[in-house]
């Protein structure tokens, strides 16, 4: 096949079949469609991006079969077609209108070698409506020429029978938009550097006008309804948001989320058409602006794991509301008792709770994983009673003794329990032997009875391997099938001293007297706390050795201090309140001085000299 006797250039982002309507033209055909037919092939095989038919033309025009495709429209899907190498979904390429430049055409036009006016692959995209070149608003024209068909570029031009002056007036001038200037040198094969860069250049272009027409209109607005000046608008604005990226975006969509009044719903209606476009189209390409606003959607709304999101499945929960954690608790609680147990762990505060419901109000859901994970398989009180079987007064007694722990942070007046500690408190206590009829042997309640104990110091004694005779009752389970021998844990527990001074020991440690030390303690200088004494095992309070070392760290006894210097604890006394050194003022039935550490002068050497204190002396010598 030889090349034609007519040629003319390819002209800058021409498509192929306006190429063929021009060298139809020169070849003395006036329409392309004869001129293909001719050829061997059609002029809707070119429109399409056919092969075949490109390589024909390409040696019938002289020109290279690469540089005619830079300007191909081809089909690459369902819908889906590849413009000047760009994606683009064919129902938002215009082909059938008539758009153009009006300068460039007049240009081409009064050039005698161009074969008339040369179609741009710009103007078949909807959202580009100002030529980049001449800064002219691109024409459109509605008449359409049945025999002659859309691609016939340069024909349909003719049959305007409009000179080149004539055209030049069709033209008003207008500055491209910052959309418009990107979409056209996308097309011309620049790289501009931008993350829009590596999505489908049709997302780009429509995904621009929708975020804008939400921005600019509200989320009612139809893209249908809208002229071309406010989708030019439109455009504008949703190029400068998609060129902020993630940032532009949440911006936009945390407004729309702030007037949809319902902080918690995710509903179409609060984003309208921007979510039934991203909902509705399905092209491979928009998926980089799905995943933003799917992004957005589950940071910000409680959607849990295979919820569905704008048609993918939620796979991890970002975020939840007080109903969703309630819900994956799965204890049982109701909204109120939701929100005390986030209260007491520190995730809502007072003021954020409007009339105690925290309606709105979300948390970060990995944040709350490891309180989710606590109270994963935790059981009430009631139920914790039941599975280790012991009565309410014993239960209570183990939890005030640390034996058994509620888990950290349950709802005040409702603590709950780990299962898998329970049944370790079960193993700890688990009789070694069995025994239907044990005489003389009683269940721990009766122990403590008997042996004026308490049941954590018991199930201590149990635990710690103390005893000898450990039986379970075949007739009972758990806590209640415990039987033992109270003479051998009365005994046992003889041995055991509280870590405490009595008060009338105390008293004579510190040099006060009984008075004295009853207003240390009523003041918060000392800490009395219940315990049993070692031999009568009756219940009788004492000061921790704890509280001891701290009231020791912040005050010297007058005695002390005298013990420390040789000398008389009045004469000593006298002698600091003569130096004015600070004291615990008490009332006059108290007697003995406590003094300031801080203020006496070798206070620190005397407290060095004493520790360690041997408590256990002193206070059960």
């Amino acid at each position: 096949m030889q090349v034609l006797p007519i040629l003319i250039p390819l002209m800058p982002g021409e498509t192929p079949a306006s190429f063929a309507s021009r060298l139809a033209w020169a070849n003395g055909l006036s329409f392309a469609s004869e001129f293909c037919t001719d050829q061997g092939f059609t002029l809707q095989a070119i429109a399409d991006g056919d092969e075949r038919a490109l390589s024909i033309l390409a040696r019938l025009g002289g020109v290279e079969l690469a540089q005619l495709m830079r300007g191909v429209v081809c089909k690459v899907s369902t819908g889906q077609y590849r413009l000047a190498g760009q994606l683009i979904e064919k129902r938002w390429i215009t082909r059938r209108r008539l758009r153009f430049c009006p300068e460039c055409v007049a240009d081409d036009v009064t050039t005698d070698t161009a074969g008339g006016a040369a179609q741009r692959c710009a103007w078949h995209v909807p959202s580009i409506r100002t030529c980049h070149h001449h800064q002219v608003r691109l024409y459109e024209d509605d008449s359409y020429s049945h025999s002659r068909g859309p691609h016939d570029f340069a024909g349909r031009i003719r049959d305007l029978n409009l000179g080149a002056d004539q055209v030049r007036e069709l033209g008003a001038w207008q500055v491209p938009t910052g959309l418009e200037d990107y979409l056209t040198r996308r097309l011309a094969g620049d790289k501009q550097g931008t993350w829009l860069d590596n999505i489908g250049f049709g997302a780009v272009a429509l995904g621009a006008e929708i975020f804008g027409v939400v921005d600019l209109f509200g989320v009612d607005a139809k893209l249908k309804h809208l002229s071309d000046n406010e989708k030019r608008r439109a455009g504008a604005r949703g190029f400068e948001l998609l060129s902020e990226g993630e940032e532009g975006l949440f911006r936009l969509l945390m407004r729309l989320h702030r007037e949809a009044g319902s902080c918690i719903s995710l509903s179409r209606r609060n984003y309208g058409c921007l979510f039934n476009w991203l909902e509705q189209s399905h092209a491979e390409q928009y998926e980089p602006l799905r995943d933003m606003v799917r992004k957005f959607f589950t940071e910000t709304y409680p959607t849990g794991e295979g919820d569905l999101v704008l048609g993918k499945t939620c796979t991890t929960r970002r975020v939840h509301s007080v109903e969703t954690l309630r819900r994956d608790l799965g204890l049982g609680l109701g909204r109120r008792q939701t929100i005390e147990l986030l209260g007491a762990n520190g995730f809502l505060r007072p003021d954020t709770q409007t009339g105690n419901s925290a309606k709105g109000v979300v948390l970060d859901a990995k944040a709350l994983a490891p309180l989710v994970k606590s109270f994963a398989g935790a059981i009430c009180q009631v139920a914790a009673q039941k599975k280790i079987n012991a009565p309410r007064a014993q239960f209570g007694a183990l939890v005030a003794g640390g034996i058994i722990r509620p888990i950290a942070g349950s709802p005040v007046g409702r603590p709950y329990y780990d299962d898998k500690q329970l049944d370790k408190f079960l193993a700890s206590v688990v009789p070694r032997t069995t025994a239907t009829k044990a005489d003389g042997l009683v269940g721990i309640q009766s122990v403590c009875r008997k042996a004026v104990a308490g049941a954590v110091d018991v199930v201590r004694l149990i635990q710690n391997d103390e005893l000898k005779t450990v039986v379970r009752d075949v007739q009972k389970d758990g806590y209640l099938s415990v039987l033992l021998d109270p003479v051998e844990v009365a005994d046992a527990l003889r041995l055991i001293k509280p870590e405490g001074y009595l008060r009338s020991t105390l008293a004579g440690f510190l040099g006060v007297n009984a008075s004295a030390l009853d207003h240390l303690v009523d003041k918060g200088h000392l800490k009395l706390v219940r315990t049993r004494h070692p031999v009568s095992r009756k219940s009788v309070q004492v000061v921790p050795y704890s509280s001891v070392d701290r009231f020791l760290e912040r005050f010297v006894p007058g005695k002390h201090y005298a013990e420390f210097l040789g000398g008389s604890t009045r004469k000593v006394g006298d002698q600091l309140i003569k130096e004015r050194v600070p004291f615990i003022q008490m009332p006059e039935e108290c007697g003995g001085r406590i003094f300031r550490r801080s203020e006496v002068l070798f206070g620190m050497e005397e407290l060095a000299n004493r520790l360690p204190l041997s408590h256990d002396e002193i206070a059960w010598p």
